[in-house]
């Protein structure tokens, strides 16, 4: 989940975090460095400050041309940025070192919020919630007897996005599922409930066995699934990547199905949309 966001959108710079999640920008400040301590000239050094900053400029203009939160996400992901997470995890209330950094943020909401928009969708899914970003933003543009399930194995972040969500009027329309992702997606598909479109940002390791269930059992005809985190940082195409880590395992495996079209979109952290072919060539 990405989330340097720029908060309120009132022309405050996002500030840059020590690494990004584009190893091409890493491995830049990396030469730079390296540039400083040998001595290069200056003009070198300024050069490859430069190409940062452009990069840097490049997201915040994304952000700046992004439509506003509403005032209840911007309070939710504002909250988020300035929850006490180390202190959290230090006290063992949550399994692991949540960050900022994991919110799907704004631009990316917004992006799910128009294929939710645009599909009509009416019965929505998402594995993986933190403090509930992703499943608020998607429910303020869906209808009164719309519906997000959102699935979190965290009581903790269960607690958390559950009074977030609930100061909005659209979170009456998300209900949380507790516990393992794979135990809850069971218990729909035993229930044979089925949804319009399908968000995962979950456990990377997970993320086979996430779609495998979603696109058998769960997902409606005419349905869409998004993948978030599809680029991963980079892992995915660098030449070290092992073949058998989650997001790589599961973009190698998508690509030697012949009953789906897909599209990697290089937004934020990448997102993938996955549907049949036979609903995109209109055979159903």
């Amino acid at each position: 989940m990405d989330g340097i966001i720029d908060l309120l959108k009132h022309g405050r710079k996002r500030k840059m975090s020590k690494r990004s999640r584009d190893p091409a920008i890493n491995k830049l400040r990396e030469v730079k460095a390296e540039a400083e301590s040998l001595g290069i000239p200056e003009t070198i050094i300024n050069g490859l400050q430069a190409v940062d900053d452009l990069a840097t400029a490049r997201e915040d203009y994304c952000d700046s041309k992004t439509s506003t939160a509403s005032e209840p996400m911007a309070a939710l992901i504002k909250d988020t940025l300035e929850h006490p997470w180390q202190n959290v995890y230090e006290e063992g209330k949550t399994a692991w070192n949540i960050t900022p950094r994991m919110m799907s943020g704004n631009l990316e909401g917004y992006v799910l919020k128009f294929l939710v928009s645009a599909s009509k969708s009416k019965n929505v899914l998402e594995v993986g919630m933190l403090t509930g970003c992703a499943a608020l933003g998607m429910a303020e543009v869906m209808p009164d007897d719309g519906k997000v399930v959102t699935c979190e194995i965290d009581p903790y972040l269960v607690d958390l996005a559950r009074k977030l969500m609930d100061r909005s009027p659209h979170g009456k329309k998300v209900e949380i599922l507790t516990g393992p992702a794979i135990e809850s997606l069971n218990g729909l598909a035993k229930k044979n409930q089925k949804f319009d479109f399908i968000f995962i940002d979950a456990d990377k390791p997970g993320y086979c066995d996430y779609f495998n269930i979603c696109f058998s059992e769960l997902l409606a005809p005419g349905g869409t699934i998004a993948m978030d985190n599809a680029l991963f940082g980079g892992k995915p195409y660098m030449e070290d990547s092992p073949p058998n880590e989650g997001v790589t395992k599961f973009n190698n495996m998508i690509v030697t199905r012949k009953d789906i079209y897909y599209v990697l979109m290089p937004i934020r952290d990448g997102i993938m949309l996955i549907r049949r072919k036979e609903d995109m060539n209109g055979t159903v």
